[in-house]
C-alpha cells in the first residue's frame, strides 16, 4: 500500500463514529447521556447456607446464616475443628453471632464455653431453664453466664435477616426446644432429640423448606443391640429418640403440603444406626406413599424431587447453598 493511500485511509477511520458516540444532533433531538446502572442491580439475593461439623451420639453442632449473619446450632463438637470447617468453607467466624441451644446434654453443650472465650462477639441463645440445667449438669466456667442471652418459646428475636423461634420439643433434658429460622428465601427448621412429634414442632415443621429431622435408631438394632433394658427404654419412649420408621411416617405426612424441598436427617446412633440404614427406611415409606425422592448426593438447582440425606455423624458435612422458589424459577 502506498503512502499516500494509507494516509487517506487513517484520515477516513479518524471521521467514523466511535460505537459510543452519540451523534450530533442528539441534543436536539432529546436524547440524553447513558446512565450507569446502580450497583445494586447487579447483587443477587443473599441465600441461606447451611453446614453441619457432626451430628450423632458423640457430638453436635451446625451453621445456618448468610453471607454477613450466621448462628451456630449446639456446640457439642470440638471448637477448633468447627473453626477449622469455617475458615475452609470461607466462613469469616466474626460474622457469627451466637449459639442457639436446644437442650443441656453433653453432646450439644461440651464446646460452648471454648468457642465463646475465643469468640467474644457471640451470644449463648438459650431459654433460662436450659441454661440453668447446663450449669447444674455440666463442670464449666460459670463466666458462660456473661454470654447468656435469654429466649422464650414462641417469642420470635431477629438476628440480623434471620427470624428465629424456638418450640418445645420432647426430651429429657431441661427445657429441650427446635428452631424455626426465617431467612431470605428459605425457612429452615431443626428438631432434634425428641421422641415425639409434639403439636407445636408438628406446627413449624409444616413451614419448612428446610428441615433437619432426628432419625436416631433402628428398631431392630436397639432391640437386639447391647445396650442394658433401661437404656433402651430410656431411647424409644416419647422423651426419648426417633427411630428411623417414624422420622420417615412423619416426613410423608407433611412432604406433599407445603414447600420442603430437601432434608437433613440428624442425629443418628454410632450403635443403633447406620447411614444407609436410615435412608432406605425414610425413603421406602416417602416413596410408598407416592412422593417422589431424589437419591443424589446433591440434587440439581432445579430438582422437584424431595431431596433427602444423612448428615455425617463425626465429620463435617459440604456446604448447602439454599433455593429461594425466586431463584429456581429463574433457572
Amino acid at each position: 500500500m502506498s503512502r499516500r493511500r494509507q494516509k487517506r485511509n487513517q484520515a477516513l477511520w479518524a471521521e467514523q463514529p466511535g460505537l459510543f458516540d452519540l451523534p450530533a444532533d442528539d441534543t436536539a433531538s432529546g436524547a440524553t447521556e447513558l446512565t450507569p446502572m446502580a450497583d445494586e442491580a447487579f447483587v443477587r439475593p443473599e441465600r441461606m447456607r447451611f453446614l453441619s461439623f457432626g451430628s450423632g451420639s458423640s457430638g453436635n453442632c451446625s451453621y445456618i446464616g448468610t453471607p454477613n449473619c450466621g448462628l451456630l446450632i449446639d456446640a457439642g463438637v470440638d471448637n477448633k475443628y468447627v473453626m477449622a470447617q469455617l475458615e475452609a468453607n470461607s466462613i469469616d467466624v466474626k460474622t457469627i453471632q451466637g449459639i442457639l441451644l436446644t437442650h443441656d446434654h453433653s453432646d450439644h453443650v461440651r464446646y460452648a464455653y471454648a468457642i465463646l472465650r475465643y469468640n467474644r462477639h457471640m451470644r449463648l441463645y438459650a431459654t433460662p431453664k436450659a441454661f440453668n440445667g447446663l450449669l447444674r449438669r455440666h463442670s464449666m466456667s460459670r463466666r458462660i453466664a456473661d454470654y447468656h442471652s435469654p429466649i422464650f418459646k414462641e417469642f420470635p428475636f431477629t438476628v440480623g435477616p434471620m427470624t428465629v423461634t424456638a418450640f418445645e420439643t420432647s426430651h429429657d433434658g431441661s427445657d429441650n426446644c427446635g428452631f424455626c429460622i426465617e431467612g431470605p428465601g428459605a425457612t429452615f427448621v431443626v428438631t432434634t432429640d425428641t421422641g415425639t412429634i409434639t403439636a407445636r414442632a408438628d406446627f413449624y415443621m409444616r413451614k419448612a423448606s428446610y428441615l433437619m429431622i432426628e432419625s436416631d435408631y433402628d428398631e431392630h438394632m436397639l432391640r437386639t443391640g447391647p445396650y442394658p433394658q433401661h437404656l433402651k427404654a430410656r431411647i424409644a419412649s416419647t422423651v426419648g429418640h426417633m427411630d428411623n420408621a417414624d422420622t420417615g411416617r412423619y416426613i410423608a405426612s407433611i412432604a406433599g403440603a407445603g414447600d420442603l424441598r430437601r432434608v437433613f436427617l440428624c442425629h443418628l446412633s454410632d450403635n443403633n444406626n447406620t447411614p444407609l440404614i436410615a435412608l432406605n427406611t425414610v425413603r421406602a415409606i416417602i416413596e410408598e406413599a407416592g412422593i417422589p425422592v431424589c437419591h443424589d448426593a446433591e440434587p440439581l438447582p432445579n430438582e422437584k424431587r424431595l431431596h433427602i440425606s444423612a448428615l455425617p455423624r463425626q465429620k463435617s458435612s459440604a456446604l448447602v447453598l439454599m433455593d429461594s422458589a425466586i431463584l429456581k424459577d429463574e433457572l
